[in-house]
């Protein structure tokens, strides 16, 4: 499959370099079975992070630097561009599980009914040691349309999903562009509307908690903002998510609708 690969980005330092080692270091990449194009959305940067980037002459990484209105405004522009099969997007310093596009290049070339999907919520310290992983829950579209994954539920991990290219174009990009901190939120909000998100039992990527993040300068930011991107929640849907919440702290995903494994005994992914 063809990967459209984005990375906004802006005065990241030598993280910027590491994140596009480890889509270019893909499995599947380097044994031909899959192609990635990536595009660096540089908001201008004024440091050296660009430099590493543009050593390294490789024709399948496009570099856009100029002034742009914050990440998600840069995120906008590529997913203007981005076409292929499957787009998938990580700030400058995350990486991928090695082995996630072939994961995800089976799953999608196996299961045509699914148009995205996510995988295991990994969690990294500074350090960059993995310490939690957690297999979610399928996720109700309703929650996701009334803003209930990352409020009153654990949210969707954005570094963990892939769509496939077509779902682009139901993103208003014009309000995505006026996005300072849910802009994922967004972007699974507008999925939602169409198609089931769908949870793949393996280690795609992963989220990293560190100093700094943007998220941290404004303590309940992100939540004020997804709460006036989200359809006001009914009554019965807050109270449905409050006893969801005490299952899923509970209960570990076993046979479930929209649950993806991979059967040993078949060596192929089966759904439960």
């Amino acid at each position: 499959m063809r990967y459209a690969f984005l990375i906004p980005t802006r005065n990241a330092g030598d993280k910027l370099l590491r994140t596009v080692e480890s889509v270019l270091a893909q499995s599947s990449v380097l044994a031909g079975r899959d192609q990635v194009e990536c595009l660096i959305v540089d908001g201008a940067s004024s440091d050296d992070s660009l430099a590493p980037v543009e050593a390294l002459r490789d024709p399948r990484v496009t570099l856009l630097s100029e002034p742009d209105g914050g990440m998600y405004d840069a995120l906008a522009k590529g997913l203007a561009w981005a076409g292929g099969d499957v787009t998938c997007y990580l700030p400058a310093g995350e990486t991928y599980d090695p082995h996630a596009f072939s994961v995800v290049s089976e799953v999608f070339g196996q299961f045509p009914e699914i148009h995205w999907l996510t995988g295991q919520a990994v969690l990294r310290n500074a350090a960059r040691q993995i310490v939690n992983t957690r297999l979610p829950h399928p996720y109700s579209r309703r929650f996701i349309d009334c803003g209930m994954y990352g409020t009153r539920l654990y949210g969707i991990e954005q570094e963990s999903t892939f769509w496939r290219s077509d779902l682009n174009a139901l993103v208003d990009l014009d309000q995505l562009r006026g996005c300072e901190l849910a802009g994922d939120y967004f972007l699974w909000k507008s999925m939602a509307r169409r198609h089931d998100l769908y949870v793949v039992d393996a280690q795609l990527g992963a989220f990293t908690i560190e100093p700094g993040q943007l998220s941290k300068r404004a303590p309940g930011a992100y939540r004020r903002e997804l709460r006036r991107l989200r359809r006001p929640p009914r009554w019965a849907e807050r109270l449905g998510a409050l006893l969801w919440r005490q299952y899923e702290k509970r209960a570990v995903p076993r046979a479930a609708r929209r649950l993806v494994r991979y059967d040993h005994d078949t060596q192929v992914w089966r759904m439960d």
